[in-house]
């Protein structure tokens, strides 16, 4: 079996990883591994056919909507990203308090639980 070392990753990013993996039930190491499998088995450069064609079909309905309401499509996409930012980080926020009690980052935990 292959083995592989990743360095120099950004702390935070693991955070999200570990995040993701308690979510799915999984360790890290094995969260890792699912989304290495899941990358390796899409086509290299391509999105999948399902995904392209519900791209297509928001850049449709984007139009349709900046043409019936006056906002130009770049508004809309500007207004999207933002959503979806402050979604995100709305959630991320709900996660953290979920998984750490108090103030303490799940780096910080697990420091902490190494101590004892």
């Amino acid at each position: 079996m292959v083995r592989v070392i990743i360095e120099d990753v950004d702390p935070a990013a693991i955070e999200r990883l570990e995040a993701l993996a308690k979510e799915n039930g999984r360790s890290l190491q094995a969260e890792l591994k699912h989304l290495l499998e899941a990358a390796a088995q899409t086509q290299t450069g391509r999105l999948p056919a399902a995904m392209e064609v519900a791209i297509k079909k928001a850049d449709l309905m984007r139009q349709q909507i900046a043409s019936h309401t006056g906002f130009g499509s770049t508004e809309l996409l500007k207004a999207d990203r933002e959503q979806a930012l402050s979604s995100a980080i709305a959630r991320l926020r709900q996660l953290k308090q979920a998984i750490s009690p108090g103030e303490m980052s799940i780096r910080e935990m697990i420091e902490e639980g190494r101590r004892y």
